[in-house]
C-alpha cells in the first residue's frame, strides 16, 4: 500500500511538472514490484506530458499494465488510440497480437476487430523490404529497408543494429520505433544486421557494415537514395561500429569481382549514442579492455575481441595471443586513433552515469574531433546511463543534424 501511495504522489508530481520522461523512468520499476495499475497511470501521465503524442510503444506498456490489473476496459482505450498512429509497422503490429502481458484480452470480443484495425493501419505507413546485402561462410547477410509511403527525399541512414556486438532480427524490428522522425521527414532508413559475437569478432563486423554501405550506395537508383547522401548512426557497440566505418582508412577494390566491393564505403554524417571509441585506454590512460580476458568474459563480450588468424596449411582459425599483436588489433577497431581532416560530421551523447562505457570514451573521441577540426556537436546528460530513454529529448536532435549534413 506504501508502494501505491507513493507512486501515486510520485505521478502527480510528474503531471504537475510536464515532465515525461521522469514518469517514463518511474513505470519499469513500479511494473518490476508489480505494481501495475500505478505503472499504467505512470505511463499514461507521461504521455500526456510528452511533445509528441503519437508514441505507440508507451500505450502497449499502458496496456499491458492495465491488463495485469485487470482493468480491461482502459486496456483497449490504451489500445484504440494505435489505429490512428503513423508510426506503427507490420512488425509493431504482430509483436502487439503476441503480447504476453495482453493475452489476457484476447477472449474478449473487441480484440480481434481491433489487432485487424491495428493491422491495416500499420500497413497504410510503412514499406518495409528485407535485404540480403552479402554473404559469408555460406551465411547471409540481411537489413531491413523501411520508408514512408509518399515522403522521399532521397537521404539514407543506416542503422547499425549490434548491442553488445550482437545483431538479432528482434532488435532490427525494435529499432523501427524510433525511426519515426526520420520517416517523416523523408529519411529511408536500413537497419543493418551483422555476423554476431561470439561467431565473429569485431573486425569482421566491421567489414559487414562497409559491405552494407557500398551495397546501398551501388543500388542507390533502386532505392531512390542519393549515393552522396548517406548517414550512419547507432548506439552502444553499434555507435562503435558507425564510427569506426566513418573514420577508419578505406581500401578501395577497383578490380573485385564483384561490382559492389567496387563501392565506396564512405558516410557523410554520423550520429552515436555512448560508443567505445579506444580499447586501448578504458575508462582512463592504460587501461587495456582487449586483453583483459576475465573481465570481458564476464561482460559477455569475449567472442567480440576474439581474434584469430587463418592457418592455410590446415585450414583452421588459431587464437591470436601474441599481447603486441592484439594492441595492433585493438588500435585497428579504436576509431579515435583514426579521425582525421577529411572526415565527417559527428553529433554524439553520452550520460555522465554511464556504467558500462566509460564517458571518458566519448571525452576523448571530442577531444580528438577539436584537435583535427572535425564539426561536432557532443551532449553530456546528466544521470545519463546506458539506455535510450535517458538520451531524450536531445538525441531527437540526431534527425536535424542529418537533415543539415546530408543535403
Amino acid at each position: 500500500m506504501k508502494l501505491i501511495f507513493f507512486a501515486a504522489l510520485f505521478v502527480a508530481a510528474f503531471v504537475q511538472a510536464q515532465d515525461a520522461y521522469l514518469s517514463y523512468k518511474i513505470t519499469d520499476s513500479l511494473y518490476r514490484a508489480k505494481e501495475y495499475k500505478a505503472s499504467a497511470h505512470a505511463t499514461m501521465a507521461g504521455i500526456r506530458a510528452d511533445r509528441q503524442k503519437d508514441i505507440p510503444l508507451r500505450y502497449q506498456y499502458a496496456a499491458g499494465a492495465f491488463a495485469r490489473a485487470g482493468l480491461a476496459d482502459s486496456a483497449f482505450i490504451a489500445l484504440q488510440k494505435l489505429t490512428a498512429s503513423k508510426r506503427i509497422s507490420p512488425f509493431f503490429a504482430r509483436s502487439l497480437a503476441a503480447n504476453t502481458a495482453l493475452s489476457v484480452l484476447q477472449s474478449d470480443s473487441r480484440w480481434k476487430p481491433l489487432m485487424e484495425k491495428i493491422a491495416q493501419k500499420a500497413a497504410e505507413n510503412y514499406t518495409i523490404e528485407e535485404i540480403i546485402y552479402g554473404h559469408k561462410e555460406g551465411l547471409a547477410l540481411s537489413m531491413l529497408h523501411v520508408h514512408q509511403l509518399g515522403k522521399p527525399n532521397a537521404r539514407a541512414i543506416i542503422r547499425v543494429v549490434a548491442g553488445c556486438w550482437y545483431s538479432s532480427f528482434s532488435s532490427a524490428e525494435s529499432y523501427m520505433m524510433s525511426s519515426y522522425d526520420y520517416l517523416q521527414s523523408g529519411f529511408r532508413i536500413f537497419h543493418v544486421m551483422v555476423g554476431s559475437t561470439p561467431r565473429f569478432n569485431i573486425a569482421e563486423q566491421v567489414a559487414d557494415v562497409r559491405r552494407a554501405v557500398r551495397y546501398i550506395r551501388y543500388n542507390a537508383a533502386r532505392f531512390g537514395v542519393d549515393p552522396e547522401k548517406i548517414g550512419i548512426e547507432g548506439g552502444s557497440a553499434g555507435g562503435h561500429l558507425s564510427l569506426t566505418v566513418a573514420f577508419t582508412e578505406e581500401k578501395l577494390q577497383e578490380n573485385a569481382p564483384d561490382p559492389v566491393d567496387r563501392e565506396s564505403s564512405k558516410v557523410k554524417a554520423v550520429a552515436v549514442l555512448y560508443p567505445p571509441t579506444d580499447f586501448l585506454n578504458w575508462g582512463g590512460k592504460g587501461m587495456n579492455m582487449v586483453n583483459l580476458r576475465p573481465l570481458l568474459e564476464m561482460n559477455k563480450v569475449w567472442g567480440a575481441f576474439d581474434f584469430r588468424s587463418l592457418n592455410e596449411n590446415n585450414m583452421t582459425y588459431a587464437p591470436v595471443t601474441d599481447t603486441a599483436l592484439r594492441n595492433k588489433m585493438a588500435m585497428d577497431i579504436s576509431p579515435v586513433y583514426w579521425v582525421s581532416p577529411n572526415d565527417p560530421p559527428v553529433f554524439f551523447m553520452h550520460g555522465d552515469a554511464d556504467p558500462t562505457v566509460p564517458i571518458q570514451q566519448s571525452l576523448s573521441l571530442r577531444d580528438k574531433l577539436m584537435e583535427v577540426g572535425i564539426r561536432h556537436r557532443f551532449i553530456v546528460k546528466p544521470g545519463g546511463k546506458h539506455n535510450y530513454n535517458d538520451m531524450m529529448p536531445e538525441w531527437a536532435e540526431a534527425v536535424v543534424w542529418f537533415e543539415e549534413h546530408l543535403k
